[in-house]
């Protein structure tokens, strides 16, 4: 089986080579190179590890030699997203590091987080949402040129404190960290909302004053990997970082009592906070908390939290093997217990009655969050269940998306092929979805979670390095 997915992994990545070899992504329905992020080579990077791990020497070594070129100083003209930036190119750079001990490749990624540290020099140390590598000016992707959310302020600690360890250079870490205390120190919630639960966040902030101005707390986009984070950074600082746990725990406390509900079919569902209670909204990006869940009950010796992410990698689970496809939609909507469906549609109904949810934006791109997780239940857990869950959605992936240019979306997962095929292929599919879908097949010691953390875009950095 691992074979298997080796081998689509190694001829996706030749047609990349071949059409679009350096480009950010290729269309895997025209062969055209796609500039998305900046015109660094996103796929190139966020690729590398998987190459490594795959065994797949030569076109690693070739990859080398095309990164070893890039000049992160200059890009396609358009502002940089620091966020993305960081997950994809800087997290692929120092995982690529490690896994082969190029020099190369630390120098570049410490290259690149020196040009994105710029965006950390605000009035509050929160940075910007967007940084231009050719003026040095920062902005927002929206109207308001001071806001950024949740997720992209803090999902930097992974990969800063990492690169403060392998560079001896502490202003990597100082600066990331110093985003938790703007949070702790500024967050000064409403009360007698969901916003007062101390370790919840809404998802908006201004920059410039710290203060969060909107967006109901969910672990959804905009708010996932900031959580994700906080016992993840714990875990690679040699547990350390007692704050980060601190405020881990904290967290969970409102999460457990606000985020989670109970649907009409029985299953736990991550559901979006808002001042009376949830709105009965998921989405596929939720699909990752049940990893970080198993990930932490396993660190904390925690059956209870364990429990909790095996129940609700089930729900993800279920918006896969419920589909004809053994593939889930981008967003989903359930029935909370004891609701009455008066509000639904009638299609919406009879998709809750059929599926325990409903489909709501039906949509497939490759995301890996679900098979994340179901990967992590497997390895924390040894039950085959999970390991026979994620063929089934990779045996759905290779009937509906496989194409001559490697895997592309799909428009609905209820109809699969037949429904239209989706003209993208984010670098992620090769730094995440097939490193998953792989690891759980090549064995238990194969980068194993008691040797490694792995980063919100499945960069694994290793345990245990004295800082």
């Amino acid at each position: 089986r691992a074979a298997d997915v080796r081998k689509s992994f190694a001829d996706a990545w030749n047609v990349y080579r071949k059409y679009a070899f350096g480009a950010d992504e290729i269309n895997p329905l025209t062969l055209e190179p796609v500039t998305t992020r900046n015109g660094w080579g996103a796929t190139l990077i966020d690729a590398l590890d998987t190459l490594h791990v795959m065994g797949l020497n030569d076109e690693f070594e070739e990859a080398a030699e095309k990164v070893s070129k890039i000049n992160f100083n200059k890009n396609d003209g358009e502002p940089s997203k620091v966020f993305e930036t960081n997950i994809r190119y800087i997290g692929g750079l120092i995982s690529a590091y490690e896994q082969s001990g190029d020099r190369m490749f630390l120098k570049q990624a410490t290259s690149l987080a020196d040009i994105m540290l710029e965006a950390f020099d605000t009035s509050t140390g929160i940075p910007w949402q967007m940084w231009d590598v050719q003026t040095g000016k920062g902005s927002s992707e929206s109207g308001s040129s001071t806001l950024n959310n949740l997720a992209e302020i803090g999902s930097y600690q992974l990969e800063f404190f990492r690169l403060s360890q392998l560079t001896h250079d502490p202003v990597y870490h100082k600066a990331a960290q110093r985003v938790f205390d703007v949070l702790l120190d500024r967050n000064v919630p409403k009360k007698g909302t969901v916003y007062s639960v101390p370790g919840l966040y809404p998802i908006f902030l201004d920059i410039k004053t710290g203060k969060f101005i909107s967006g109901k707390p969910n672990l959804g986009g905009g708010s996932d990997s900031f959580y994700e984070y906080l016992i993840k950074t714990w875990a690679l600082s040699g547990f350390k970082l007692q704050r980060n746990l601190d405020m881990w725990k904290e967290s969970m406390k409102g999460i457990k009592k606000y985020i989670f509900s109970r649907g009409s079919d029985g299953r736990l569902y991550m559901g979006i906070g808002d001042d009376d209670g949830l709105e009965s909204i998921s989405d596929t990006f939720t699909c990752f908390f049940p990893g970080t869940l198993a990930l932490a009950a396993r660190l904390l010796n925690d059956n209870d939290t364990l429990s909790i992410a095996q129940e609700l990698v089930d729900t993800c689970h279920n918006t896969f093997s419920s589909m004809a496809t053994n593939i889930g939609p981008e967003n989903f909507g359930f029935l909370p217990e004891g609701d009455d469906d008066s509000d639904l549609l009638d299609s919406q109904r009879l998709e809750i009655k059929e599926y325990g949810f409903y489909v709501d934006h039906p949509y497939y791109l490759m995301r890996p969050e679900a098979i994340e997780s179901t990967f992590y239940l497997y390895r924390i857990t040894g039950n085959e269940m999970y390991a026979e869950w994620i063929w089934k959605i990779w045996e759905g992936i290779k009937s509906n998306c496989a194409v001559d240019g490697g895997f592309a979306g799909l428009r609905d997962v209820r109809l699969g092929r037949k429904g239209g095929l989706i003209g993208t292929q984010e670098s992620f599919v090769f730094s995440e979805t097939f490193k998953y879908i792989y690891l759980t097949f090549a064995g238990a010691n194969v980068m194993s979670l008691d040797d490694y953390v792995f980063s919100t875009e499945g960069h694994p950095f290793k345990r245990s390095i004295p800082f």
